[in-house]
């Protein structure tokens, strides 16, 4: 599924991921897609002062090869359930 929206992405259009984060994990990772549909995504940063939206921006950016900029957390802000939106590069 992530790499059909990455495919997505890099050919002009943009894509909205429905994200459930685990912050204060171990390690920060894009895992599995869970029954929802949203994708696990597991942050080293906790939930204060935004620093685990940053993380999880970062890892979205890297991973989709966008810049940092062109990520945007439409929905779920201050929640574990976000709504993402990734604009092509």
């Amino acid at each position: 599924m992530l790499t059909e929206m990455k495919k997505k992405l890099h050919n002009g259009e943009k894509i909205v991921i429905k994200v459930r984060v685990v912050p204060k994990s171990s390690k920060h990772e894009i895992g599995d897609i869970m029954a929802d549909g949203s994708v696990k995504i597991k942050l080293r940063s906790a939930p204060e002062q935004s620093k685990a939206n940053e993380e999880l921006i970062e890892l979205l950016s890297d991973f989709f090869e966008v810049s940092y900029q062109h990520i945007m957390i439409i929905s779920g802000e201050t929640a574990r359930l976000k709504l993402v939106e990734i604009h092509p590069g």
